[in-house]
């Protein structure tokens, strides 16, 4: 199986979808050398899948399968982090975790702060990097915990809730693949729009410290 096509991953598991896509997305989000795993096409199409099929699992119970394993990835990803990050990091690799990602991960964390935990829900690979780079910096548990259970809503409610609410409308079934695509490009300019607020943010305190007094 095609473990990198999402609408593959559903149909092999049918009925037994949800706990797949649970298991999927919890590797994804916690582990570096699995998250180029199907994240954000999966959350739409499993959202789509308990619309449209009958089964043994409920709805409710399909979401809250997949929020909690997207949200206890993350937690583990922290500890990982916390733990043996540092020493994952020190050897260098070639593929995923390697000197570069390392350092823009570092970059997109510094500038964000807090922040990162929540917007780096959206972007694939730093799903799984910037919880553990909080690890690593000791980040308080709480704090950490407290952005991660609003990324991991955030998460499906931006993916996975359309597509349980789109999956009777026969024109976003006859163009499945084109709707994915939409939703995630809108989504990746989430990082583009606060990358723009922040300069427009500090061009404004530059220009008030700037002022005659």
């Amino acid at each position: 199986m095609n473990w990198l096509d999402a609408q593959e991953i559903i149909n092999a598991f049918g009925d037994w979808a949800a706990l797949a896509v649970t298991f999927v997305i919890f590797i994804e989000t916690a582990f570096i050398f699995t998250s180029f795993l199907p994240g954000d096409s999966l959350l739409f199409l499993t959202g789509l899948a308990l619309a449209t099929t009958e089964g043994w699992l409920p709805d409710w119970l399909g979401f809250l399968l997949v929020w909690v394993g997207a949200f206890g990835g993350t937690q583990v990803g922290y500890w990982i982090g916390s733990r043996i990050g540092a020493a994952l990091i020190s050897k260098e690799r070639k593929f995923i975790l390697n000197k570069k990602t390392i350092a823009r991960t570092h970059a997109f964390f510094e500038s964000y702060g807090v922040r990162a935990v929540v917007l780096a829900r959206f972007v694939p690979v730093l799903r799984a990097l910037v919880p553990m780079l909080a690890g690593m910096s000791k980040m308080d548990y709480r704090r950490f915990t407290k952005l991660n259970l609003i990324g991991a809503t955030a998460w499906l409610v931006v993916f996975m809730v359309p597509g349980f609410l789109l999956g009777g409308v026969d024109v976003i079934l006859e163009h499945l693949e084109i709707t994915v695509l939409i939703i995630i490009a809108v989504t990746t300019l989430l990082i583009p729009l606060e990358m723009a607020r922040d300069r427009i943010i500090k061009k404004r305190r530059s220009a008030k410290n700037n002022l005659p007094k």
